[in-house]
């Protein structure tokens, strides 16, 4: 067999292997985020609040609304479900946004004109910037947590169990 010859098939071999191995690209933040139990989550330790003073968030989550939600969901716009817990207090602070794609993140509004914020991809993780946010706890409304050095969080995927609002 001719050098050419060996050389087109080795390309071939090597470009239909690539093609066995599946899609190249990655999940979209819709199938990311609204898939059952999906969970990203991020409990600050008394180090990190240490180092960062001005940071109130002690726990912050984000992910799958529920079965409840499933018919509402679609790529295009999707709900999410988050919550939190501050310095200070023993309440879960939690809603649901209605988020939309933006190119590579989701821009979410918060039920009740609790704020805005985005999501986007960090390695296997989330970043989550807040534009306003304050939501409603068991016992009282929330501050709204972009007034302090909570604006930008990062979280990881969790067990379902850590995205449960109490």
């Amino acid at each position: 067999m001719s050098k050419r010859r060996t050389v087109i098939w080795t390309a071939v071999a090597f470009l239909t292997v690539l093609g066995a191995c599946g899609p190249t690209h990655a999940q979209s933040l819709y199938d990311t985020l609204t898939h059952n139990g999906a969970c990203f989550a991020r409990t600050y330790d008394e180090a990190h609040l240490r180092a960062h003073p001005d940071q109130t968030v002690t726990h912050f989550f984000l992910g799958d609304p529920g079965p409840d939600w499933v018919e509402a969901q679609t790529p295009a716009h999707y709900n999410l479900a988050f919550g939190f817990q501050v310095v200070g207090s023993t309440d879960t602070y939690s809603g649901v946004a209605i988020c939309e794609p933006q190119g590579a993140l989701a821009a979410c509004d918060i039920e009740g004109d609790g704020g805005s914020f985005t999501v986007e991809r960090n390695g296997a993780g989330l970043r989550i910037r807040l534009e306003r946010m304050q939501v409603e706890g068991m016992q009282d409304f929330s501050p709204d947590l972009a007034l302090r050095d909570n604006r930008v969080m990062l979280l990881g995927p969790a067990q379902s169990s850590m995205c449960q609002a109490e």
